[in-house]
């Protein structure tokens, strides 16, 4: 895999090269005084750079200078100490010299390589580092400055360092065949000038450059004849190892992955921070020392380099392993035809190297990157897929597929036709009074209902901001359609949104069960008005089905907030079509939050004003700084546990939702508010890394898996609604080994089944007084994803009884039965949408997690407070710049106003009297 280190500066950098990258004792194999280095890059060849890294070559270009003259080629920033507001003195960083790219083979490949003795196999590994820098540079930028966007410039100028040894543990050295590649900070724009690199290149480019190398390293490795299988961690692995063998000789992995547990944290980032605090000081150890330490664990474990070695060249002799050009390209088909279904299925637009590592992936070891390219042009070529502009700072190609494009514009279609064409729900003159009727109505609940009762179009929108009085909007809604005799009947893309509808009396389903029904059973003469809330979780392929199924008298009321989250599927309909021109009546004047002081921080954030909300949060003293993980976690735990009452914690991820849990479960005990006798329970957890692509391949089910099948099958004997548990797979021929409840083993193509969803198990322990969150729907129960509830006791039959928020009813289940929930006391944001509590506690780690911090999960976390929010983080300093980031869906069409508005009839006050005139209601 490829990791890219923080910028290194001119000393570091010259450092480095000095005792790290030249050293005769980070390359055991290939001892001599020096290891030499070789240059890489456009600007390498420009530059005349064709001999071994020298000590002075490298030197001037860490300064941003000619290698050769000398002369200064990328100008250093001015940098001058100074203090900030609270007094402390800054030093900026000296001259960015460049990154440390560092490619890293498999470890069954090091072994292979270098206890095995294969030479090939290094070389092999030389060529996919090589070719992977290649296609690394083409995605090269200049940094322009100020707010202009970067020029791609497809050029820079690398030195590389092939190791073989792993940073010493305990001092033993591990092998680990390595690449050092430090791209050196400047490339040269179009017009000749040099500047500095745009590191954001680099970053968005690394996955690609990953799969670039394992899938041209596995091909080379297939055909030295090396049988290739999905490693642990997902890379290609050499087969023929056993993990107990890998493991002894990963001492260093296994370091950083204990550091990565204790610290509550999981992702690149926290293994990164781990293994820069658990690096051992490089030790000099001779060439004999190190071999003889590999030779020793590889006999402890039944030397199977050497077995691996010599069945591979077994078979390199046959040749037997080696594909057709016909296969390849068939392979290679199949594979982006994979990448395409993934991909699109979460996202409208997706950057090409999106495409590039999935379809890779799909065809590691079969297929190349040029045939995978290659193929994918024609398919360009065809309009199969479209390339759309990207964002002012792309570094790759955007694309969409033509049936995006098409599924968004039907739905934009269905819009306009319908505009200024139906029927009023209610006539102005009977809207007024229904309203006035209800006094405990705000005037902007008013006119939003006055609005739409009131429109002729038949789709239309209701934007309500967080906490806006929204449920009893809907209420009055609903009556005033009831009263004129249409039924009607609400939707939402979850659970809990649908369970909030019939809060506002009104009968409601999920819009998946909606859309999957064979056909509408409602009575054809009925007019209906159909409520879809929750409408920015919605996809773009959900929006289109369902209004497929609508007919022409129905009316439509998409009720949603484009500033919370969005869905995790592709498209942003209910935001798009807002754009396009559809009328939405507006419900903001946000009336959940009781404190002032807060309600202005949450209207700032409502209105994406981030900075301003987050600046406000600071100077109320709700923003505590603790730059330490397990500190913060232990203050959140502790403040929660002073008073548990009606609060929640929202976190980011689930890794550090589940450390707060544990913390919070553990003073709850130690304060005597939680019983200290747990039951150990084992739980599902979904596998939300799969998508519907990836259920159809077996490579991506592992043995443990927990597999729930709503449909069923009658030719392996799998009843709908049960569960089983994958064994083993074949990915090979694409089968899946599942154990049934009764024991027997069925082996299924996964791709001739469809509604299967897939889950870990996980050990949780519960005690009574735990608060829980349900984590899948369940009918019978009367729950809903994501609903929170208090563990009131356990059965002598294991039973469980739990008393649900909101003034629920009581639910009790067997827990070998119904295994979908986890600790409530911490839920993730996106699981918080749609809670209230009295007080929230906020995690903000703008390190580990920096992509899920942005103006979404602020305006989400804190919003869910109705007297008090307090935000916990590991820097304050850069919090509200941290998140004002926006993360926002694309969409296949750019719609501005592609659909004509109709003519709004506003109700102002002087509409209203002449309204109430004809009633004979005033005056």
């Amino acid at each position: 895999m490829l990791t890219i280190s923080k910028p290194l500066s001119s000393t570091q950098a010259q450092t480095y090269h000095a005792k790290e990258f030249t050293a005769a004792e980070q390359n055991y194999w290939k001892q001599g005084d020096t290891i030499q280095g070789e240059w890489r890059g456009k600007l390498a060849e420009e530059f005349g750079l064709s001999d071994g890294v020298g000590a002075l070559e490298f030197s001037r270009l860490a300064e941003g200078q000619h290698p050769a003259t000398g002369e200064q080629l990328v100008q250093h920033r001015v940098a001058h100490e100074y203090k900030t507001d609270d007094g402390r003195t800054v030093t900026p960083v000296e001259h960015r010299a460049g990154w440390d790219a560092t490619f890293s083979a498999p470890k069954s490949v090091s072994l292979t390589a270098l206890v095995g003795g294969d030479d090939e196999v290094r070389e092999a590994h030389r060529r996919a580092v090589a070719f992977a820098l290649n296609e690394l540079e083409h995605y090269t930028q200049a940094r322009i400055g100020g707010n202009h966007a970067p020029e791609t410039t497809g050029r820079f100028v690398a030195a590389t360092f092939e190791h073989d040894t792993a940073r010493p543990v305990d001092g033993y050295a591990a092998p680990q065949l390595h690449t050092h590649s430090v791209i050196f900070n400047m490339t040269e724009r179009e017009d000749g000038t040099m500047r500095a690199l745009q590191p954001r290149s680099l970053f968005e480019t690394q996955q690609f450059a990953t799969a670039v190398y394992q899938s041209h390293l596995t091909y080379q490795l297939r055909s030295l004849g090396y049988e290739i299988e999905p490693g642990r961690s997902g890379a290609p692995d050499i087969k023929g190892y056993s993990q107990e063998y890998l493991d002894a000789s990963s001492p260093r992995r296994q370091q950083i992955v204990e550091a990565v547990a204790r610290s509550g944290y999981s992702g690149p980032e926290a293994a990164q921070i781990a293994a820069h605090n658990t690096r051992d000081g490089k030790q000099i150890l001779s060439p004999a020392e190190v071999v003889a330490a590999h030779r020793q664990i590889a006999a402890e474990y039944g030397n199977q380099a050497e077995s691996v070695v010599a069945e591979a060249q077994s078979r390199r002799k046959s040749k037997a392993h080696q594909s057709s050009l016909e296969e390849r390209t068939q392979q290679a088909s199949s594979a982006l035809t994979f990448a395409r279904d993934k991909g699109f299925e979460r996202e409208a637009v997706l950057d090409e190297r999106a495409i590039f590592v999935d379809a890779m992936r799909r065809g590691m070891g079969e297929i190349t990157y040029p045939e995978v390219r290659a193929n994918f042009e024609t398919r360009i070529a065809s309009g199969e897929f479209r390339e759309v502009n990207g964002s002012k700072h792309s570094t790759g190609r955007h694309f969409t597929t033509e049936g995006t494009i098409q599924a968004e514009k039907e739905i934009l279609r269905s819009v306009q036709k319908g505009q200024g064409q139906g029927p009023q729900l209610m006539s102005i003159q009977d809207a007024i009074p229904l309203t006035d009727a209800h006094q405990r109505l705000n005037d902007t609940q008013r006119k939003a209902i006055e609005q739409i009762l009131t429109s002729r179009d038949q789709i239309q929108g209701l934007q309500g901001s967080a906490g806006s009085g929204k449920t009893s909007t809907l209420a009055v809604i609903r009556q005033g359609a009831e009263q004129n005799g249409y039924s009607v009947e609400g939707f939402a893309p979850t659970s809990r949104a649908a369970h909030q509808l019939r809060e506002a009396g009104i009968s409601a389903h999920t819009l998946q069960g909606f859309i999957a029904r064979s056909r509408n059973t409602n009575d054809p003469s009925q007019k209906h008005l159909y409520m879809v809330d929750e409408s920015s979780l919605a996809s773009t392929e959900q929006m289109r089905d369902f209004l497929r199924k609508i007919s022409t008298d129905d009316k439509v009321l998409l009720i949603g907030d484009i500033r919370q989250h969005q869905g995790v599927d592709a498209g942003k309909p209910f935001e798009q079509l807002q754009e396009s021109g559809m009328r939405s009546a507006l419900l903001d004047r946000i009336v959940r939050q009781q404190d002032p002081e807060l309600l202005k921080a949450v209207e700032h954030l409502s209105k994406n004003e981030t900075e301003a909300g987050v600046v406000m949060l600071q100077q109320q003293g709700r923003v505590t700084e603790i730059a330490d993980t397990e500190q913060r976690i232990s203050a959140i735990a502790k403040s929660y546990a002073a008073r548990p009452e009606n609060t929640i914690i929202v976190s980011p991820d689930n890794a550090s939702r589940r450390a707060l849990n544990q913390e919070v479960r553990r003073e709850l005990q130690d304060a005597g508010l939680l019983d200290k006798e747990d039951r150990s329970i084992r739980v599902l957890t979904p596998r939300s890394d799969m998508t519907g692509a990836d259920r159809a391949w077996a490579a991506r089910y592992e043995p443990g898996d927990v597999l729930h099948y709503t449909r069923g099958s009658k030719d392996n004997g799998i009843e709908a609604g049960s569960y089983a548990q994958v064994v083993a797979t074949a990915p090979k021929d694409n089968l899946v080994i599942v154990r049934k409840p009764n024991g027997e083993l069925t082996t299924y193509d996964p791709v001739r089944l469809r509604g299967i969803s897939a889950y870990r198990e996980i050990d949780r322990d519960f005690a009574i007084g735990d608060r829980i969150q349900v984590t899948a729907p369940n009918r019978e129960l009367g729950v809903a994803n994501r609903d929170l509830g208090t563990i009131q006791r356990f059965g002598d039959d294991g039973r469980i009884t739990v008393s649900m928020d909101g003034g629920k009813k009581m639910i009790t289940f067997d827990p070998h039965e119904m295994r979908h929930f986890d600790h409530g006391y911490a839920v993730t944001s996106h699981s918080s949408q749609g809670v209230t509590s009295e007080r929230v506690l906020v995690n903000m780690d703008t390190q580990v997690h920096p992509e899920l911090i942005n103006s979404r999960f602020a305006y989400v976390s804190v919003s869910r407070a109705s007297f008090d929010a307090q935000i916990y983080t590991n820097n304050a300093a850069t919090l509200a710049e941290s998140l004002s980031k926006d993360v926002s869906k694309a969409s296949a069409v750019e719609v501005g106003n592609a659909i004509k508005p109709a003519q709004t009839p506003t109700l102002d006050t002087k509409q209203k009297l002449v309204a109430s005139v004809g009633l004979g209601l005033a005056l």
